[in-house]
């Protein structure tokens, strides 16, 4: 069995397989208990678990969709801000830079699942309706 982790996810969020096309629970080409120590140890994982993190932390401070898209906006400047000024060596570290990037993450995602007041979106109601595919900036 291959400590394979490349996997997507199908219409109906569950994992598949990229390389058989299968459920994971079905598919032998992968191993479950690499895969999941993968998605927690890894660079990636960590930093899904501090926009996680930063995502409840954010909805619990400030539950109103009013102005989440000029949040956004606001959050990308300062990321910028902090990516120019690491890059000049103007004491930014990049553990600044970081939590900028993480912010800018957790407004995109709350635009993406709450929309802003301001603005008619709202998340899809349907599952048929989310866009999917198995591939890198499938979105």
């Amino acid at each position: 069995m291959a400590d394979r982790t490349c996997i997507y996810m199908s219409p109906y969020n569950a994992p598949l397989c990229s390389e058989c096309g299968h459920d994971l629970s079905l598919c032998e080409c992968v191993d479950p208990d690499a895969l999941a120590h993968e998605r927690l140890h890894s660079i990636d994982g960590l930093i899904f678990t501090m926009v996680r993190d930063e995502l409840v932390a954010d909805r619990t401070a400030d539950p109103d969709t009013v102005h989440l898209l000029g949040t956004l906006m606001e959050k990308l400047g300062l990321l910028s801000i902090a990516m120019a000024r690491h890059d000049r060596g103007l004491s930014t570290t990049t553990q600044e830079v970081l939590r900028e990037a993480v912010r800018v993450a957790t407004m995109a995602i709350r635009v993406a699942s709450e929309g802003d007041s301001n603005y008619s979106y709202v998340f899809p109601a349907v599952e048929t309706e989310l866009p999917a595919g198995p591939t890198a900036r499938q979105y």
